[in-house]
């Protein structure tokens, strides 16, 4: 399954994005970009694929869905306390790339302290938010005031599969409820939060009423999974940690 209506005229897809199709805008979230480079300042050193990967999503997600923008919901760089070498040119080739095919329109995240300056070179303004077809979007970990339901990211949230060797499988997952739209990362190395887990990150998520919320997993191969409610997931949660 490749993508699935969520709400009139939004669509959840295959490619960690929200669809909001009448208006034609894409809306991803945590691409973390310089992560790789964070860790390294660190004294941790692993292969540096995350660009290589964000930039073939983001080229099949357009590819796949016809749209006019393409909206971030923050956290679009890594290090909150300073700009990297490595986020100076991933940030700058990845919106390139996307300024060839449509706006990006970026929103602020907890990571993005200091984006704004290298923005500046590309002409591009870091807003806090953003007000499109009926929806606010915001990073999500800070408190917002609107009258309209909310698409978010900030908490990563996944749904934790063990395997048959009990292995821990981490999906990715879109969190669907009547106020709030919650999106995974696009990052493939962000880790994902356990959505049964309790409390969350996001102020706006730990007061929303979730036992219903719908839990849609993202697999690149597979495409969408619909795991139901989110209280459901929850039940088997509970009863793995009983036995």
């Amino acid at each position: 399954m490749d993508r699935v209506e969520v709400r009139p005229g939004v669509e959840a897809t295959r490619d960690f994005a929200f669809l909001l199709r009448p208006e034609r805008v894409l809306v991803i979230s945590d691409l973390h970009l310089g992560f790789e480079g964070a860790l390294a300042e660190q004294g941790v050193s692993i292969p540096r694929f995350q660009r290589r990967v964000i930039l073939e999503r983001l080229g099949k997600m357009l590819d796949r869905n016809k749209a006019e923008q393409v909206v971030i919901a923050g956290d679009f760089k890594h290090e909150f306390s300073k700009n990297l070498v490595d986020e100076w040119v991933e940030v700058k080739q990845v919106l390139r790339f996307l300024k060839d095919r449509v706006k990006p329109v970026l929103v602020r995240g907890n990571h993005d302290n200091y984006l704004a300056t290298i923005l500046g070179d590309l002409n591009l303004p870091l807003n806090n938010r953003a007000d499109i077809g009926g929806y606010t979007i915001v990073h999500g970990h800070e408190e917002v005031s609107t009258l309209h339901p909310i698409i978010m990211g900030h908490e990563h949230p996944a749904v934790k599969l063990k395997d048959d060797l009990g292995a821990t499988v981490s999906v990715p997952a879109f969190l669907v409820t009547e106020p709030l739209l919650v999106l995974p990362a696009f990052s493939p190395l962000a880790l994902g939060v356990d959505v049964s887990s309790y409390p969350y990150l996001s102020p706006i998520l730990n007061r929303t009423p979730i036992d219903e919320a719908r839990v849609i997993g993202v697999d690149e191969k597979e495409g969408l999974l619909d795991f139901g409610p989110m209280k459901r997931l929850q039940e088997i949660s509970g009863a793995l940690l009983m036995k």
